[in-house]
């Protein structure tokens, strides 16, 4: 039986950490359109690079 590497689950927390800006940096984008789109533009532009390292940095799913 092996330990699990504590390193896995930092990461899984930094992960869940950029997921929660991700979502912040959407819904205050959509608060901001109206008034300041300019704003809302870069918001959004944020959070969508967000989702971007997310995905590339996804863990290999292992096979069970």
């Amino acid at each position: 039986m092996t330990t699990p590497d504590p390193r896995d689950q930092h990461i899984a927390d930094l992960r869940a950490a950029l997921d929660r800006a991700r979502r912040y940096l959407a819904f205050a984008a959509g608060l901001e359109a109206a008034p300041a789109p300019e704003h809302s533009q870069t918001l959004m532009s944020e959070a969508a690079h967000l989702e971007q390292v997310l995905a590339r940095t996804a863990p290999e799913p292992t096979g069970a």
